[in-house]
């Protein structure tokens, strides 16, 4: 059985789910995430179990009802491809930005092949004096009360969206408040059937240009050697790429060695910013990722997250958005302090699941922070998933492995902060290409 449904056209909406426009504030300076060996979090942190009973999420239950009947699908990694961009006319008729309560519509029926079911896209926002929020969903169904990427007034941001197709093919972008213009990048799509299956992995630094080459210059590129820490078999790398503290506004791209270098963006990045974004490259057949940076000279963290593998691993299944975790509102947790951590044992719903995908929101730090996503009894690796300055509101994709448990927990670095998590769905066990 296939989920062509309104069971899965209801998982319809966009996979990751933020806090809406809340406490945006222009931003200070975020922690740049772990340096040196001596800077990760201590194994002595606290940590508080999240008391939400995931049993009684339906969307986490037809997750795992479409895993028991084999309903999984597989991912197609391309070279990234920019598919609409308001200021240039791409995907749009004309240059204009989307106005206030504002949806513009991304057809991309002749992008991806017709058995597509959902797609992965960099979105980005550039503001002018409003900030907002943009929200990603499917074409034809109701719009979700979440958003994809937080904007302050003047300032350009990207994250990963991972989103459903509507019946046309198509995906709608909500623009909140002011006139935004958006940006938005195809990195691949999931589709039933052939196509390559997620391996997660513990969060693995492979590359920080502060300790190893220094940053890297204007219209520099640097080669990232990925496939000493992957199969032979693996077409794709998941990281979460962080840029440092930039001389001037930059963006960054990130795409297969080998390639020429696509028009698009992975981070765009103010002066003096640490922000990060997670990112899906194919591998190079040079076995490298390549990273591009526009202007100016910047420092860029990466932290391989997991792979594709075209043999083996785990089928994706899509969920609608659920908040599982919110700091505000469980009095149980608050504010999560310095060196203290959040975990979720998952297991009475995804025992023998491998990763769960989700939206990581920070609000509300008192301080320059940074949060880790990892599974629990592994420890806190050396790494790091959203980067947060004093005040800010920041999202983050995050695909993190379950541990030996089932159980995910996600760390705060310094200071006091609140933070979210919104599921977006799973990956399930590991399975051969074959089956």
């Amino acid at each position: 059985m296939r989920i062509t449904t309104a069971a899965v056209r209801r998982a319809l909406t966009a996979a990751t789910a933020s806090v809406a426009l809340a406490a945006l504030v222009v931003p200070g300076t975020a922690a740049a995430g772990p340096r040196s060996s001596a800077d990760p979090t201590p194994p002595t942190a606290q940590g508080r179990s999240a008391d939400a009973d995931p049993a009684e999420a339906p969307e986490m239950a037809d997750v795992a009802a479409r895993a028991a009947a084999g309903d999984g699908a597989t991912f197609t990694p391309i070279n990234p491809v920019r598919v609409l961009d308001t200021r240039e006319a791409i995907g749009v008729p004309g240059h204009v930005p989307v106005g206030p309560g504002g949806t513009v519509t991304l057809n991309l029926s002749n992008a991806v092949p017709a058995n597509a079911i959902s797609v992965v896209l960099n979105v980005t926002g550039v503001t002018g004096n409003s900030g907002t929020y943009i929200t990603a969903y499917p074409a034809g169904y109701d719009r979700p009360d979440s958003s994809n990427v937080n904007l302050v007034p003047n300032s350009a941001r990207s994250n990963a969206v991972t989103v459903l197709l509507g019946s046309t093919g198509a995906v709608n972008l909500f623009n909140f408040l002011g006139d935004t213009h958006i940006v938005a990048d195809l990195a691949g799509y999931y589709q039933y059937g052939s196509g390559s299956l997620y391996n997660a992995k513990t969060p693995l630094r492979i590359l920080d240009t502060r300790n190893n080459g220094g940053p890297i210059g204007q219209r520099g590129t640097r080669a990232l050697r990925v496939r000493d820490f992957v199969p032979a078999t693996a077409d794709a790398v998941v990281l979460n790429l962080t840029g440092v503290t930039p001389t001037i506004g930059t963006y960054v791209t990130a795409y297969p060695g080998g390639a020429a270098k696509p028009e698009v963006s992975s981070l765009n990045l103010v002066p003096g910013q640490v922000a990060p974004n997670l990112v899906t490259v194919p591998i190079g057949k040079d076995g490298n990722v390549n990273l591009y940076n526009h202007n100016g000279s910047v420092h860029l963290v990466a932290d391989l997250a997991g792979y594709y593998d075209t043999q083996s691993g785990a089928e994706f299944y899509p969920s609608d958005p659920f908040r599982l975790v919110d700091t505000r509102t469980d009095p149980d947790l608050g504010l999560v302090g310095p060196d203290e951590y959040v975990y979720f044992p998952l297991g009475d719903v995804f025992g023998g699941f491998t990763a769960m995908m989700f939206n990581l929101t920070g609000t509300e730090p008192s301080a320059g922070t940074y949060l880790t996503a990892y599974p629990l009894n592994r420890g806190i690796p050396f790494a790091s998933n959203l980067n947060l300055a004093p005040g800010e509101t920041a999202a983050n994709l995050t695909i993190t492995a379950f541990d030996s448990d089932t159980t995910i927990a996600v760390s705060n670095r310094y200071g006091y902060s609140h933070m979210l998590w919104d599921f977006a769905g799973a990956f399930g066990p590991i399975v051969s290409a074959s089956s």
